[in-house]
């Protein structure tokens, strides 16, 4: 990615066809991109023209090759690497960071003199291109030293405490300005890191740096260690030559004393007395590690810990359906690997018969995740309204919600085939017990204003239905590769093919496809979402959706369509505008345009800020249907008047304001209009959940 740092956009974005990419370099002309890439595991270096075109590889070995830097002339590259003989690809053991320059011309690759101690990371041009500035802790700390490509000799230019580092142990930390000969590194210290600057850089350099005639003394077990070894290993320290491998120089503490890890234990260390400790041993206690040879090794037994326990609530509320006392809580456990869970949740809303309960267990020690349980759910569905004429021009407007209480027994899998795509494979057997919750408004029509009143409202009727039994395998493939933002997506996509067929008491297939897009442009996303679900079989109509549901079309909410069209068509014996949007299969496009409206809110009377604010302008569309349904494009005034029978596509457009409250409830404020009502008015509605 290019950016433009005065005006604060994005220029262009390079799609390079590897596993990554890191530190990216200009070459001198503005023209040329050198980056380290990495392809199957490996690192090499990579050059591309600044549009994209004519990508090309510079190395091609199995050595590192690391942190690039192009000469002001254009014709060489520095960076780190690790080739030296102490390299050694068969037993997986790799020589000290390095210096290299690589000559464009003929390709040679020269390794820089002096770069046998330490760790020599991160080159930066001098601007006229006579030196180089790098990062070494040959001296113990990280520090900046320059390169004279005049003389090959070394010079130290600064002597900090606690090291010049970026965040990991080889982020770039260094840079140095060629128009301005100002060199900036970051430098770590009270627990932060920092920026510092100095200006011409060079001007530090003083005699050539030359390592210490005995070694600094880094740690007490360090100078332990010399003491024992007398002299000749003092004298031999002092030697710059490479000591080898950085692996194997790790030391294990045992009951008698110290080892190198790359020896074996002479005897067994358990049946002898332990050694006189000294003080200085023991404070020095950080360098050494455990002993492997005193290790007692046992079968790992899964033992499972809460890892979170939700706050137990509990409360009395009633309603028009009688209901009282709610409450719950939820629990999970795990083992300390993570690869074993359980979860138990409860919760009462006024009737245990309504209680939602969930039991499972999730293994997860293999690539194939599975998982069991059981599970107690209620859902609610409208059902279209009826009408009674109980007088002349007094009716009697019934308004129906369907409840069915699930119970399920069910087994998933997951098998990913990448770390974004995977396919589920399931089971269940469900048990579902229904009911119809009625409650009937008497309305009275006015022939002189031609407006229809409320006089009264009736006591709720539970009228319970059947109990059903059935079951089914399920089936899906999944990919989600979606970048999460503060109330929804930006960037990526995600999409799922479902289906699953039940048998039993109740037979239906139910198929599902979900695909969602997210373009971004900074600061804009582009978000669209087609959704189909669909059943159909025997009993497919038994299922019934809402389709005026805020999460798929706005604009159609339940209590907005019974309190001007169903009202005010009550001389007819149903509400088709209600009717339309319940469905056994659902179809839905959204389109929004997201844009942060705020990016930080901080209040100057209290020490608190507020998340950023997103706004959003939408498109919604969306239509329902059952087996006997007549799908149209378009309806005549007579289908209009029955919507429940002919349906045809509804559309609403609006804006819409989401903010992420207290880091996980995301409220969303939409103002729609709606295109296919007869009321057209533009309404607010209140959600809680993230955006698709």
């Amino acid at each position: 990615m290019i950016l433009d740092v005065k005006k604060d956009k994005e220029v262009r974005r390079i799609r390079i066809p590897l596993n990554g990419l890191t530190t990216p370099s200009w070459s001198p002309d503005g023209k040329q991109l050198v980056f380290t890439g990495y392809d199957g595991g490996l690192s090499d270096l990579f050059v591309v023209n600044a549009d994209g075109s004519n990508l090309h590889r510079l190395t091609n070995d199995k050595y590192a090759d690391l942190e690039p830097s192009w000469s002001p002339d254009g014709k060489t590259i520095a960076f780190t690497t690790d080739r030296s003989p102490a390299t050694d690809f068969e037993t997986l053991k790799f020589g000290r960071l390095r210096i290299a320059l690589l000559h464009l011309d003929n390709g040679s690759i020269d390794i820089l003199r002096h770069m046998d101690q330490g760790k020599n990371i991160n080159p930066t041009w001098a601007p006229d291109g006579r030196s180089l500035a790098f990062v070494s802790d040959r001296n113990g700390i990280s520090n900046i030293f320059l390169y004279d490509l005049s003389d090959g000799n070394i010079y130290q230019l600064t002597d900090v405490f606690t090291g010049v580092s970026g965040i990991t142990a080889l982020s770039p930390c260094l840079s140095w300005a060629h128009e301005a000969d100002r060199l900036a590194f970051a430098y770590y210290e009270d627990g932060e890191y920092n920026v510092y600057a100095v200006d011409n850089p060079r001007s530090l350099k003083r005699q050539p740096y030359q390592a210490p005639a005995t070694p600094l003394v880094t740690s007490l077990l360090a100078a332990e260690r010399r003491a024992l070894a007398g002299p000749t290993a003092v004298a031999a320290a002092a030697a710059p030559v490479d000591t080898g491998p950085r692996a194997g120089t790790s030391v294990y503490r045992s009951p008698k004393g110290f080892r190198a890890s790359g020896s074996a234990p002479q005897t067994s260390d358990s049946g002898a007395a332990p050694a006189p400790v000294s003080v200085k041993s023991l404070i020095d206690s950080s360098p050494a590690l455990p002993d492997t040879s005193e290790f007692t090794f046992k079968a790992y037994r899964t033992r499972y810990s809460p890892d979170y326990v939700a706050q137990p609530t509990i409360g009395y509320e009633r309603d028009n359906f009688g209901r009282g006392f709610f409450g719950g809580t939820a629990v999970s456990l795990s083992d300390i690997l993570g690869n074993h869970t359980m979860v138990f949740s409860g919760a009462v809303n006024g009737r245990l018969s309504e209680a939602q309960v969930l039991a499972l267990y999730i293994n997860q020690a293999h690539r194939l995740n599975w998982y069991l349980g059981g599970s107690q759910q209620p859902l609610y569905y409208y059902l279209p309204a009826g009408v009674q004429q109980v007088a002349p021009d007094t009716f009697i407007v019934t308004q129906q919600i369907e409840r069915f209480v699930i119970r399920d027994v069910f087994a998933q899998s997951y098998y990913p085939f990448s770390r974004f795509t995977r396919v589920e494979f399931g089971g269940h057997f469900s048990n579902i017990s229904q009911a119809i919750l009625q409650q009937g408004n008497l309305v009275a029509y006015d022939p002189g204003s031609g407006q229809n009143f409320l006089l009264g409202v009736g006591d709720p009727v539970t009228v319970n239905g059947p109990s059903v039994s059935f079951y089914g395998p399920t089936v899906a493939l999944a990919h989600d590769n979606a970048l999460p933002g503060w109330v929804g997506p930006f960037a990526g996509s995600r999409w799922r093919i479902e289906a699953s067929p039940n048998f039993g008491a109740w037979q239906f297939t139910q198929g599902l496809v979900d695909w969602r897009r997210y373009f971004f442009a900074r600061p804009f996303t582009l978000a669209l979402r087609g959704l189909v679900l669909g059943r159909s079989g025997r009993d497919a109509d038994l299922f019934q959706q809402f389709l005026g549901s805020t999460e798929l079309i706005r604009g159609y909410t339940a209590g907005s369509v019974i309190n001007h069209e169903c009202i005010s068509s009550a001389a007819q014996n149903s509400c088709p505008e209600l009717d339309q949007l319940i469905g056994s299969s659902l179809a839905v496009v959204n389109a929004e345009l997201r844009f942060p409206l705020t990016r930080s809110l901080v209040l100057g009377f209290l020490p608190v800020g507020l998340p950023p604010i997103e706004g959003a302008i939408f498109y919604d569309a969306g239509l329902a249907w059952n087996s006997n349904s007549k799908v149209l494009w378009s309806r005549t005034a007579a289908q209009e008047a029955q919507a429940g029978l002919y349906r045809a596509p509804l559309r609403s457009w609006g804006g819409s304001i989401r903010v992420n409250a207290l880091g996980f409830v995301v409220l969303r404020l939409d103002y729609t209009k709606p295109l296919s009502r007869s009321y057209r008015t533009p309404y607010w509605t209140l959600s809680l959940g993230p955006t698709f």
